[in-house]
């Protein structure tokens, strides 16, 4: 048996070479899929398919912490599983893979719940710092977020058109160094789940910005949708992964081989090519720089963070490879790469960074306080910007063509196959999902469609999961013509399905911001979904959701469900319309008899219809006891 600390680096390197997107090769050694990894999570008291590549047809065998030995034997293409039965909750496990004199040890692993959020911007955007923007007093959020039991996989960005066997990604303890790049919602939901004494709990959080429901859901999942049959066949033709990952190979060979004789330049880092000589280049290029290492980061894993790089990197130290985010996609995405310790105890390193831009703008793009070497776990640094010398080695027409699947991430099925599907089978505790903005000018499809992907991916889980999901907020659009209200009603529509639950934000959204900052209170909500329905909590979920409607005189009567808090008006009942047979809606005044809602207009004497908060940017009052928002709502008067 090797040594643990060579075994130590190797586990290192093989997760690194995944992390960030690249594909499982042809000729293995051991490994593990990404989200098997230090620092992990494990459901309670489940079967998990753990799984990895080894080489072919070679035996593996599985040793945990809580007794539990486990053998396979690796596929001609070198993949193997074992079903892992986890223990109960508590605190922390390992386990240990080998095959034959190779070894990797998965430390600090906790038993807990595992929650899947996925959806686009405003589940992807950042608790927030330096470069990053932030949601509300994220300076106190992240000084505050030392939570050992909270740790979070971020996927890596990536489309594929076929399903995929892996997707980037490393987890995370939540700390006040790494919070601030988790995604706000979902950090929020599980912080507040820790607090309620629900941990320990993991996130594995797969979302992209601007994305559409349909790309989110498999090409079994839209069966019954024709309009995107054509364009599925079309995604499926001639374009496997074996060969995707042939040609991947190609051009990276290729990238490597390029430019050796290329003269170098000193240029400061951050560089971003728009602004500079490179102005319109796109192709490969080398920033090389020898850094000193004082004494307190020899000989420790350190931290190498370099913001942002436009389109992909590898990092070399001391001439050999240690990271790299090889795959399209993650451009906009902070590099944040962990060196072993094994490779640091030197005076000295050459670093190399290798950029390839295959179009558009290139380079580094984060501000210069973002790129460091740092300790692991301490504050000692040495800031990274400044003098580099750059070499340019090839353009993009020296090189073959990048391997495109060939269009961006809202074509159908793209994001399930390449960032749902490599995730499973895995025993989600559940689901937590915040998406529509990108569905909006679609909302009677999105009325069958979210509802189709929620059964999709409890098909794909194996089991009717809890799915909580955030109603889009308030936002001028320039194109409104009452679609926001519409899409609205077709995500609270998904209700009917069993296990859902529906956060309300008519109260924490920005007429001048789609991407609004008040995210605590939307991760807050739901967490109390979360607590109710699925823990058991006797907590106040949802606000009050109106049923139906008659009328009483000459007044309407709507019917609310209240849960466990009684439905108050604020605002001096805003929000509420009515119309008659003419169909025009008259502003109307509301109050609250007996828990029930009571609503009138002197311009309406008969009226057939009564709405609430129906616009994109509504007036809004109906809330309840615990503060929770009530939905907006159109009811026929019968």
């Amino acid at each position: 048996m090797v040594s643990r600390r060579i075994v130590s680096v190797c586990l290192v390197l093989a997760v690194l070479c995944s992390s960030l997107g690249a594909q499982a090769p042809q000729a293995q050694k051991l490994r593990l899929a990404p989200l098997f990894s230090d620092h992990m999570v494990l459901p309670p008291q489940a079967v998990v398919a753990m799984r990895g590549w080894a080489p072919a047809n070679k035996d593996v065998l599985v040793t945990t912490s809580w007794g539990q030995k486990l053998g396979a034997t690796a596929a001609a293409d070198g993949r193997w599983h074992v079903p892992l039965r986890t223990p109960m909750r508590f605190e922390e496990a390992s386990f240990v893979v080998e095959c034959g004199e190779e070894e990797v040890v998965v430390r600090d692993v906790l038993i807990g719940d595992v929650w899947l959020a996925s959806g686009q911007s405003n589940m992807e955007m950042k608790v927030g710092g330096p470069g990053l923007g932030g949601v509300d007093d994220w300076e106190n959020v992240v000084r505050k977020a030392r939570l050992s039991e909270l740790r979070v996989f971020t996927a890596t960005r990536q489309t594929r058109d076929l399903p995929a066997t892996e997707v980037g990604g490393q987890w995370q303890v939540c700390t006040p160094e790494v919070a601030a790049t988790f995604s706000a919602v979902a950090f929020f939901f599980g912080r507040d789940l820790i607090e309620m004494n629900k941990g320990p709990i993991g996130l594995v959080v797969s979302s992209w910005g601007g994305t559409r429901c349909e790309a989110w859901t498999s090409a079994q999942g839209l069966k019954d949708f024709p309009e995107f049959a054509d364009q599925l066949a079309a995604q499926q033709v001639g374009r496997t992964e074996q060969d995707l990952q042939r040609r991947r190979e190609q051009f990276f060979a290729a990238a490597e081989k390029a430019g050796g004789n290329a003269k170098s330049e000193a240029v400061s880092l951050p560089d971003l090519w728009s602004r500079g000589s490179l102005e319109g280049f796109d192709g490969v290029v080398d920033y090389t720089r020898t850094v000193a290492l004082p004494e307190a980061l020899r000989g420790k894993e350190l931290l190498l963070e370099l913001g942002a790089i436009d389109d992909m990197d590898t990092i070399f130290w001391n001439g050999a490879r240690i990271a790299g985010s090889e795959r399209a996609g993650v451009w906009s995405t902070p590099r944040r790469y962990t060196v072993p310790q094994s490779v640091t105890d030197h005076d000295e390193v050459t670093l190399r960074i290798r950029v390839i831009d295959t179009g558009g703008e290139g380079g580094f793009s984060s501000p210069k306080e973002t790129l460091q070497l740092r300790l692991a776990s301490g504050a000692e640094s040495v800031p990274l910007a400044g003098t580099w010398q750059r070499t340019v080695r090839a353009p993009m027409s020296k090189l073959p063509r990048w391997p495109s699947t060939g269009g961006g991430p809202n074509r159908p099925a793209v994001l399930w196959n390449g960032m749902i599907e490599p995730l499973l089978p895995f025993p989600f505790t559940g689901c937590i999902w915040y998406q529509g903005e990108s569905n909006r000018n679609k909302a009677e499809q999105y009325a069958t469609l979210f509802p189709a992907m929620i059964k999709d991916w409890r098909r794909a889980i194996g089991r009717a999961v809890p799915f909580y999901f955030v109603q889009i907020a308030p936002y001028g659009y320039s194109d409104e013509t009452g679609q926001t209200a519409a899409l609205r009603a077709s995500q609270a529509a998904a209700l009917a399905l069993p296990h859902t639950g529906m956060v309300v934000t008519l109260d924490c959204g920005d007429a001048k911001d789609i991407h609004p900052t008040a995210k605590k209170p939307v991760g807050v909500r739901l967490s109390r979904l979360a607590r109710r329905h699925h823990y058991g909590d006797p907590v106040a979920a949802s606000g009050p959701r109106a049923t139906a409607a008659s009328l009483q005189g000459q007044e309407v009567l709507v019917r609310l469900e209240q849960g466990l808090a009684p439905p108050l008006l604020m605002n001096g009942g805003v929000g509420f319309e009515l119309a008659g047979a003419d169909g025009v809606f008259h502003p109307a005044k509301a109050r609250l008899a007996n828990g029930q809602l009571l609503v009138m207009s002197d311009k309406v004497k008969q009226a057939q219809h009564v709405r609430y908060a129906w616009h994109a940017v509504p007036e809004w009052s109906l809330v309840n006891a615990a503060g929770l928002p009530g939905a907006p709502f159109l009811l026929p008067v019968k």
